[in-house]
């Protein structure tokens, strides 16, 4: 995050003190490493212009996130953007690593279709699902072509 924000404040939040603990050693200096409850951004209204999570919401309870999402919303800036990515699970082999991972032990898959209605819900009243990573290793050089694929529903990621 830092090499492609140079010049940003950065926020690292986790309800995890020991993950925030791994993270403050590998990357002293780089960002803000706050812990939070999980439900409550301890942060003022229009606080950040960009909020990202990363493959996580699948290790929240679904009851959680819409008000996961509406906190994300709250703390957005007018224009600011949240960027949200998880694990399709339309895809045989996000779902085998997630199956066979043990950091994924408790996780729910979560489609794009209903994530969508929870960011509805929370009040994003607009959100593109773009689907990404559609060929393993083995198949790298076939990785520009993904660019064109990106509204099929089979990447692992979206």
């Amino acid at each position: 995050m830092r090499a492609a924000f140079p010049d940003s404040e950065i926020t690292l939040l986790d309800p995890s003190s020991e993950s925030l603990d791994i993270a403050r050693k590998r990357f002293p200096g780089q960002a803000d490493f706050r812990h939070f409850d999980g439900e409550t951004i301890p942060y003022d209204d229009a606080s950040f212009d960009l909020a990202f999570a990363a493959c996580v919401f699948h290790h929240i309870p679904e009851d959680l996130h819409v008000g996961l999402i509406k906190e994300i919303e709250r703390v957005l800036t007018g224009g600011g953007s949240f960027f949200l990515f998880e694990h399709n699970p339309w895809n045989p082999l996000t779902t085998h690593a997630v199956r066979n991972c043990a950091f994924d032990e408790n996780a729910i898959l979560i489609n794009s279709r209903d994530l969508r209605k929870r960011m509805a819900a929370a009040g994003f009243s607009k959100s593109d699902v773009v689907y990404r990573i559609f060929f393993p290793r083995v198949l790298a050089k076939l990785r520009p072509l993904e660019r064109f694929l990106t509204r099929m529903p089979v990447g692992a990621q979206y």
